[in-house]
């Protein structure tokens, strides 16, 4: 598994997710790679909350307390499917309801492509535990399948938790996105 850490906003405001930033130099001795975000999605005033216990008052996870991994793409009849998971690194338990904000990028900071579009309806808010995951499903097509082709392969991966103003960044070339279709579900989906 590939592990990232949270990197900052600062800039103006979008609602994308992507950046321009030139990325950060990785550090070699824990294999986490940092590139700054220049855009940001609105503020949530609940980005200061103290991880709770379980339950309806669980606070909103911050990306500070979140790992993120992509795992191998699981593919048929013409489609492919990566599951990019959020692992709670706090001592409490937290939520995330909604879809992320998710972006390939190239080593130069530069966007490939356009943002992942939603797929499918919302969903209720996800309680992770401490030492837990839940995830999303990003999703694309075979090579082929469209006349459109494939997207050039990223460098990292920028995404937004749902409802937070700070990225995580992950290091990774495995994401291929063919015919235009470049789609997230919302969280537990």
């Amino acid at each position: 598994m590939i592990t990232l850490v949270a990197a900052g906003c600062a800039g103006t405001s979008g609602t994308s997710g992507a950046s321009s930033a030139a990325p950060g130099k990785e550090r070699p001795s824990d294999g986490y790679a940092s590139v700054p975000a220049a855009a940001t999605v609105a503020p949530d005033d609940s980005a200061g909350s103290e991880p709770a216990a379980a339950g309806p008052g669980s606070p909103r996870c911050r990306a500070e307390d979140l790992g993120m991994s992509l795992g191998r793409a699981g593919a048929g009849a013409g489609q492919i499917h990566y599951r990019l998971s959020f692992e709670n690194r706090s001592r409490a338990s937290c939520t995330l309801r909604g879809f992320p904000g998710v972006s390939l990028i190239r080593r130069d900071g530069s966007v490939i492509g356009v943002p992942a579009e939603r797929e499918g309806g919302m969903r209720d808010r996800t309680v992770i535990g401490p030492g837990r995951t839940a995830g999303v499903t990003l999703h694309t097509l075979n090579e082929g399948i469209e006349d459109s082709g494939c997207w050039d392969r990223p460098d990292y991966l920028r995404v937004y938790p749902p409802g937070s103003t700070e990225a995580l960044t992950l290091r990774t070339p495995q994401l291929r996105i063919c015919g235009d279709r470049f789609t997230t579900t919302a969280m537990g989906g």
